[in-house]
C-alpha cells in the first residue's frame, strides 16, 4: 500500500464502508468494533520507508490511538488522543470527526458540534461530519438543525439508511407525520432490514391514524430484533448508525511487521528407550500438575502394563520420569487421550484418561498423590474411546465428560456424555442432548462459536464435514456442519483461534489426507442470520496429511498464530504458519528451524511456555518415541502474559471462559477450550504475546456461568514478562429490586421487593416456577420522611435483571403506639399466595425457649432484631441450599380460642435457577419451610400448609398458625432444606388490635439511569445492604437485549395494572413521589407506617432461566406459565399498540459498551434533586 498523502480524506457513501471493513451497521455489533480496532492495528504496522513529515505522522499515530482507546470504552482518554492528534496536524478533518465523536460520547455537546463544524469547514462533502453533527444537535433538541444535518448527510451518501432514518425521526418529532413516512419507507427501501425504521414508521402511522399498517412494521421490528436480523439504533457509542464510530486513518498494510528473531530449538524431553524397552507412547498426552510442585507436568499415553507416563520438569532444567504407580496413576492397557479438569471443585485439577476400550478416572488427592475414582463416579464403557475433554455443557458450574470415538457395535452412537452429578458421580446424558452422533468421531473441542453466551461443541471425525453442536441451553443439540466442500479428507484434529480479531471465533481442521490442514473463518450467515464458516487460504505447499495443531502466538507480537503437524513426501514436519495481520498467513518455519527437526510419527502439539522464560515452547508427541521440545528461542523480545485463571461459582479449571486482553491500543480474544487439536489438551493457562506494550491496560473475563470480569489494577511486566493469576468474582447476578425510602437526610435501604415475581425460573425438567407479581413491603414510619409535603422513594435494579413493572402504591397505615403492623406477606410456591392484608398485633411476647437445626439454644439470638442470625444447618454447594433442618420453637403456653401468629423476621439467601438445576442433579429438591408440631407422645406431625420464608432481604413474614395446632400443643419446628436466616422470632395472640389504611396518591414516577450503589455483605451469606449515596457508573453487569421504557416521566404507566410496564434494566431506577396533603391527622397516642406495593414481573440473567438474555416474550397477568404457549400472546390491541411504541423507544443491544468494573464515587441525592447523572452512560 502506498503510503497516505497530505490530501484530506474523502469518506463518500460506500468508500466509508471499505475502510470500516465492509461492513453495514444494522446496530451495534461487537464485531464491527472488533473491525474497527484490527484497522487501527493495522494501521500501527511498521513504516515505510518514504515516511512522511514528523507532525502528519504523529496525527495519525494519536488518532489510530484515540480509535482503539473508543473500542476499549476509554472514551475520556480517547477524546485527549484525537485532541492531541489536531494539535499535531490540524489539516486533517477525519480527526475532527473522531473528536466529535468522542465528545458526543461523553455528552459535552458544544464542544461536539465545535469540532465537527471545524471539520465540516475542512470539507463540507463528509457525510460523517454531517451525520454526527445531527445527533449532537438531535441530543440537543435542535430538531430544526439536525434535520438539515441528516438531510446533507443523506445528500452526500444516498445509500446511508441512518441518515433517512434520523430524518424521519426529526419529522415524527416535530409531528409532521406524513413527512416522517415518506422518508422512513425512503430508509427501507436502501435497508429493507433497518429495525429502527420499522418501529418509527409503525409510530408515525400509528400516530396518523393508520393502525393495521402500524402493526404490521412493529411485527416487523420484533422479527428483526428478537430472531438478532438486525439491531436496532441504540443510545451507547457505535450503536447509532455505521457512521457513529471512530475511523483510523491508514498507514501502511499490516505485511510489512517483520518476525523478530526467533527460532524454535528441537531439544529430547526424554532419554530414548533403554534396549529391550521400546517406547510405547500412543500419541496422546495433557499437561497437569501432577507432583504438586506447581510446575505443568507432561503426561503421555502409552500402551502396556503402565499406560501413563509422567515427565516432570526439574527446578534446575530438564526432565525426569515421575513415579505413576507411587502418584497412585497406575493403570494398564492402550491409553489414547486424556483431559483435565476439577471436577469435583476441591480446587486440584483431576485426571480422566481415555483407554481404547474404558474411561479411567484419577481423583487428585494433593501433594502428587492420586485415587482411582472410577467406580465411585459411575463412568463405565459405553464406547471405544478416542477422545475426552471436560466441558461444563450446562453451564451448572462443574465440569461433565464428553467421549469421542465409535459405538460399541454396528448402530451404536460414537460418542457420549456425562453429566456430572455435583457429587462426584456422572450420570450419561447422551440421549437426553442428542451429542451421541454418527460414524465415528476423533476430536471435540469447546467453543461459543455464536457468541450467544452458550458454550457449543465441535466435532471431528469420518462425516464429512466437522460437526458443530449448538448448544439449545435444554434439550437436544441442532447440528451445523463447518463447511460443506467436496473432496476433503475426514477430519481430525480441531482448534478454536479468532485470528482476525473480529470477536468470532474461528476453527483450524487437520485432515486424514489431502489438503491436510483447513482454516475456517467464522462470519455471519445467509440473510444475516445465524453463523457460517468461509475457508481461508494457507500456505501448505506439500502437506499430505495433518495431525496434531494449535493456536500459538510464537513471535509474541499480539497476533495470534497457527502451528501444525504434517506429513510431506520429505518426511513429517511441523509448520508455523504466522499470522500476517490482513488476514492471510507466512510459513516461517524455515526461518525458525523446522526444516532441520527430525521427527519419528509425530502425532499431537502442544503450546505451553515449558520454561518460563515468557516464549510459548512446542511439545511434539510421537508415535512409539519419546516428545520433542521446540524451545522457543528469542520470541520474549516481544512482551508476554500468561494468564492461570480460576472459577469460584464456576468450574474451577475455568474450562469455557472467553477472555478478552487490551493492551497499548492491541485488543486479541481467546477461549479456554480443554482438549485442542488431536488427542491432547494444553495446560489450563492462556498465553498472550503483548509486542512491545508494558503492560495488560484491561483483562475483559466471561465466565461460563455469565458472570462479567473486568480487571485493570494487574501486577506489572518484570523483564517484559508476567504471569497473572485471576480468580473468578464472587458476584451475585440476580436478586431483584431494591427500595431505598427518604428519611429527612438520605436514602436508606428498606429490603428488596417482588423476588418472587421472577418469571421463567428452572425447577425440574418439566416445571417452571410460578410468579407472584404483587407484594407489600412494610416502611417503618420514622424512616420515611416528607419532604416539601412528598414522601419520596427509590426503587432500583443494582444487579442484572429486567424488570417489568405495572404499578406502585403506598398506603399509609395509622395504628395506636404499642400495637406493630405487618403485611401478610411471605414467599409461597404456589397460589393461593398471601393476601397482603394488614396484620395488626399487640402484646407480642417471645417463644419460651428456641434451638436451631444443631439444637444450640438460639432464644437469645431471636429476641431482637440485630442481624444476629439462627441459623444451624450446613450449606451445600448449590447457592440457596442447605442441609434439611429445623428451627424448633417452644412457643409456652397458648391462649385457647385466641389467634395464634409468628411474626418471623428474617432473610433468605436465594438460590438461583443454576442452583435448583445443581441441586436437581444431585436428587435435592427445594424443601420450603413447613411446621411440624410435636404430639403428646414425643412424635412430630407435619401441619398442613406451607410455612413460608421472607421473600428475599430482611423483612417480617407473618405465619398464621390460628386452629391448626392440636390441643395442648405447645412445641413446634420449621422444616426445611434452604438458607433462610432467622433474626426475631415473636408470638401475637392479638386479636382486636386497631389500625386504618389510608391510600397515599402517587404524585410521580420518573425514570433514570442511576447506578450501582455500594453493596456490603455481613456476617452471614447474603445479609447484604446498600449505600445509595455512595455509586458506581458501571459494573459487572448487561442488559438484556431489547426495548426499554424510555428515561423520563412514567407516572401514567405505574398508577394501575394494565400490563403498561415500566421496563428498566440494571442500573436504573424509577423515583417515585407520593403526596401526603390528602392524609388523616393521627389521632393522640397513634403513630403511622406506611405499606409500599410493587407489582411486576423480574426476569434475571440465569442460563437457566427462560430466555434470559431478551426483554422480548414480555409477561402478563393473564398468561397460565411461562414461558408461554404459542397460543397465549401479549396483548397486540391498538392499546397495547400505542403503548409500545409511545413508551419503549429505547433499545439496548446487550452488547458490552462500557467498563464492567464498580467504580464507586460519592453522588449524593435528595428528592429536589436532578438524578439522572448517569445517564448518559446508556
Amino acid at each position: 500500500m502506498a503510503a497516505p498523502t497530505r490530501e484530506p480524506l474523502k469518506y463518500t457513501g460506500w468508500d466509508l464502508q471499505a475502510v470500516m471493513g465492509g461492513i453495514v451497521r444494522r446496530g451495534v455489533d461487537v464485531a464491527n468494533r472488533r473491525t474497527m480496532i484490527l484497522l487501527m492495528l493495522v494501521a500501527l504496522g511498521a513504516r515505510g520507508a518514504t515516511a512522511l513529515a514528523d507532525d502528519y505522522d504523529e496525527a495519525v499515530r494519536l488518532n489510530n490511538r484515540g480509535v482503539a482507546l473508543m473500542g476499549q470504552q476509554f472514551t475520556d482518554k480517547a477524546a485527549d488522543s484525537f485532541a492531541g492528534a489536531i494539535k499535531a496536524d490540524p489539516k486533517l478533518e477525519q480527526i475532527y470527526v473522531n473528536e466529535g465523536i468522542a465528545l458526543l460520547t461523553l455528552q459535552r455537546l458544544d464542544e461536539a458540534k465545535v469540532a465537527l463544524q471545524k471539520a465540516i469547514s475542512l470539507s463540507a462533502k463528509n457525510p460523517q461530519a454531517w451525520y454526527n453533527l445531527g445527533l449532537a444537535q438531535h441530543a440537543g433538541n435542535d430538531l430544526d438543525e439536525a434535520l438539515k444535518s441528516f438531510q446533507e448527510a443523506a445528500k452526500l451518501d444516498a445509500r446511508d439508511a441512518d441518515s433517512f432514518y434520523f430524518e424521519g425521526v426529526c419529522y415524527s418529532e416535530m409531528k409532521q407525520y406524513e413527512e416522517a413516512i415518506a422518508v422512513l419507507k425512503k430508509t427501507l427501501e436502501v435497508n429493507p432490514l433497518h429495525a429502527s425504521a420499522e418501529f418509527a414508521l409503525a409510530r408515525a402511522l400509528q400516530r396518523s391514524g393508520h393502525t393495521e399498517e402500524a402493526k404490521e412494521h412493529f411485527k416487523r421490528f420484533q422479527h428483526l430484533t428478537s430472531a438478532k436480523v438486525s439491531a436496532a439504533i441504540g443510545l451507547a457509542y457505535g450503536e447509532q448508525g455505521r457512521y457513529s464510530t471512530v475511523t483510523p486513518i491508514e498507514e501502511h498494510e499490516a505485511a510489512s511487521r517483520a518476525m523478530i528473531s526467533v527460532t524454535l530449538e528441537a531439544r529430547p524431553m526424554i532419554a530414548l528407550a533403554a534396549a529391550g524397552k521400546p517406547d510405547t507412547s500412543t500419541g496422546g498426552a495433557c499437561m497437569l500438575d501432577v507432583t504438586g510442585t506447581g510446575a505443568m507436568d507432561l503426561i503421555l499415553m502409552q500402551a502396556g502394563e503402565r499406560a501413563l507416563k509422567v515427565l516432570h520438569r526439574k527446578p534446575e532444567g530438564g526432565f525426569e520420569a515421575v513415579d505413576t504407580d507411587a502418584a497412585g496413576l497406575k493403570v494398564s492397557g492402550h491409553a489414547v487421550s486424556c483431559a483435565v479438569g476439577d471436577y469435583d471443585g476441591d480446587g486440584l485439577n483431576d485426571l480422566a484418561v481415555a483407554l481404547e476400550d474404558r474411561l479411567v478416572l484419577f481423583h487428585n488427592l494433593g501433594n502428587g498423590k492420586f485415587e482411582d475414582a472410577t467406580g465411585e463416579s459411575g463412568l463405565t464403557a459405553r464406547n471405544r474411546p478416542s477422545g475426552v475433554t471436560f466441558v461444563d455443557f450446562d453451564h451448572d458450574g462443574d465440569l461433565d465428560l464428553l467421549v469421542t470415538g465409535a459405538g460399541l457395535k454396528a448402530g451404536d452412537a460414537p460418542n457420549v456424555l456425562w453429566r456430572n452429578n455435583g457429587n462426584r458421580t456422572f450420570t450419561e446424558w447422551t440421549e437426553a442432548t442428542g451429542l451421541g452422533g454418527k460414524g465415528k468421531t476423533a476430536a471435540a473441542i469447546l467453543t461459543d462459536f455464536n457468541n450467544d453466551r452458550a458454550v457449543d461443541l465441535a466435532i471431528t471425525g469420518d462425516s464429512p464435514a466437522p460437526m458443530i453442536y449448538v448448544n439449545p441451553r435444554e434439550g437436544k443439540y441442532p447440528t451445523q456442519a463447518i463447511y460443506e466442500e467436496d473432496k476433503l479428507a475426514p477430519s481430525d484434529g480441531i482448534a478454536v483461534l479468532d485470528f482476525n480479531k473480529d470477536g468470532w471465533m474461528d476453527i483450524a481442521v487437520t485432515h486424514a489426507g489431502d489438503p491436510a490442514v483447513t482454516l475456517w473463518r467464522n462470519v455471519e450467515g445467509p440473510n444475516h442470520i445465524g453463523r457460517r464458516f468461509e475457508r481461508v487460504t494457507l500456505p501448505l505447499a506439500g502437506a499430505q496429511r495433518g495431525w496434531g495443531l494449535t493456536p500459538v502466538d510464537i513471535d509474541n507480537d499480539g497476533w495470534i498464530d497457527l502451528a501444525v503437524v504434517v506429513e510431506t513426501a520429505a518426511g513429517p514436519r511441523v509448520r508455523v504458519l504466522r499470522n500476517r495481520g490482513d488476514g492471510s498467513f507466512d510459513d516461517v518455519s524455515s526461518a525458525l528451524g523446522l526444516d532441520r527437526v527430525t521427527l519419528s510419527n509425530p502425532r499431537g502439539l502442544i503450546a505451553a511456555d515449558v520454561d518460563g522464560d515468557g516464549a510459548t515452547d512446542l511439545i511434539v508427541t510421537q508415535l512409539n518415541a519419546p516428545p520433542v521440545l521446540l524451545r522457543n528461542v528469542g520470541a520474549n523480545k516481544n512482551h508476554f502474559a500468561r494468564l492461570d485463571l480460576s472459577g469460584y461459582a464456576d468450574n474451577k479449571t475455568a474450562l469455557g471462559v472467553k477472555v478478552e486482553v487490551f493492551a497499548n491500543g492491541h485488543w486479541q480474544k481467546w477461549e479456554l477450550a480443554g482438549a485442542v487439536g488431536y488427542q491432547t489438551q494444553p495446560p489450563p493457562q492462556i498465553l498472550v504475546g503483548l509486542g512491545q506494550a508494558e503492560g495488560i491496560d484491561l483483562l475483559r473475563i466471561l465466565w461460563p456461568t455469565g458472570v462479567l470480569q473486568d480487571e485493570v489494577d494487574l501486577p506489572k511486566l518484570a523483564e517484559g514478562r508476567v504471569v497473572i493469576p485471576m480468580k473468578e468474582a464472587d458476584r451475585r447476578g440476580s436478586s431483584c429490586p431494591v427500595l431505598f425510602a427518604w428519611n429527612g437526610k438520605r436514602y436508606n435501604l428498606v429490603t428488596d421487593v417482588i423476588g418472587a415475581g421472577v418469571v421463567g425460573h428452572w425447577f425440574t425438567p418439566t416445571r417452571r416456577n410460578t410468579p407472584n407479581p404483587g407484594e407489600w413491603i412494610k416502611v417503618d414510619g420514622a424512616k420515611l420522611v416528607a419532604e416539601s409535603g412528598k414522601l419520596s422513594l427509590r426503587f432500583i435494579e443494582p444487579m442484572e435483571e429486567v424488570n417489568y413493572i405495572d404499578q406502585l402504591r403506598l398506603v399509609a397505615v395509622d395504628h395506636p403506639r404499642g400495637v406493630e403492623v405487618n403485611p401478610d406477606e411471605r414467599f409461597l410456591d404456589d397460589p393461593p399466595f398471601a393476601s397482603g392484608r394488614v396484620v395488626a398485633s399487640e402484646g407480642m411476647r417471645l417463644p419460651l425457649r428456641a434451638w436451631d437445626g444443631e439444637q444450640r439454644d438460639v432464644t437469645d439470638v431471636l429476641s431482637r432484631r440485630d442481624h444476629r442470625f439462627a441459623s444451624g444447618f450446613r450449606a451445600t454447594p448449590y447457592d440457596g441450599f442447605s442441609n434439611l433442618h429445623a428451627l424448633t420453637l417452644d412457643l409456652g403456653e397458648i391462649q385457647p380460642g385466641a389467634p395464634l401468629r409468628l411474626l418471623m423476621t428474617g432473610y433468605v439467601n436465594y438460590f438461583s435457577a443454576t442452583s435448583l438445576y445443581g441441586a436437581w442433579q444431585a436428587g435435592i429438591k427445594p424443601i420450603s419451610p413447613y411446621v411440624e408440631a410435636q404430639m403428646p407422645d414425643g412424635t412430630w406431625q407435619r401441619i398442613p400448609g406451607e410455612a413460608g420464608f421472607p421473600a428475599g432481604l430482611e423483612r417480617t413474614i407473618v405465619v398464621d398458625l390460628t386452629g391448626k395446632l392440636p390441643a395442648g400443643v405447645h412445641c413446634i419446628r420449621l422444616m426445611s432444606n434452604l438458607e433462610v436466616y432467622w433474626d426475631q422470632v415473636l408470638v401475637d395472640q392479638s386479636d382486636r388490635a386497631e389500625a386504618r389504611s389510608t391510600e397515599v396518591p402517587l404524585a410521580s414516577a420518573t425514570l433514570h439511569f442511576r447506578g450501582y450503589p455500594r453493596q456490603t455483605e455481613g456476617r452471614s451469606p447474603g445479609d447484604l445492604d446498600y449505600d445509595y449515596n455512595r455509586v458506581s457508573l458501571t459494573g459487572p453487569f448487561q442488559h438484556q437485549r431489547g426495548n426499554y421504557t424510555r428515561f423520563g416521566d412514567v407516572t401514567d404507566l405505574v398508577k394501575g395494572i394494565d400490563d403498561r410496564y415500566v421496563i428498566f434494566g440494571s442500573g436504573e431506577e424509577i423515583a417515585a413521589e407520593f403526596d401526603q396533603a390528602s392524609l388523616p391527622k393521627l389521632p393522640a397516642g397513634w403513630t403511622r407506617d406506611y405499606f409500599f406495593y410493587a407489582n411486576g414481573f423480574v426476569k434475571d440473567m440465569d442460563w437457566w432461566d427462560a430466555s434470559p438474555f431478551t426483554v422480548a416474550q414480555m409477561p402478563f397477568h393473564g398468561m397460565s406459565k411461562y414461558p408461554y404457549p404459542e397460543s397465549e400472546r401479549f396483548p397486540e390491541d391498538s392499546g397495547a399498540l400505542k403503548y409500545q411504541l409511545d413508551w419503549n423507544d429505547r433499545f439496548d443491544s446487550g452488547e458490552p459498551v462500557h467498563s464492567y468494573r464498580f467504580d464507586y464515587r460519592d453522588l449524593p441525592s435528595s428528592p429536589a434533586e436532578d438524578k439522572s447523572a448517569g445517564a448518559s452512560l446508556r
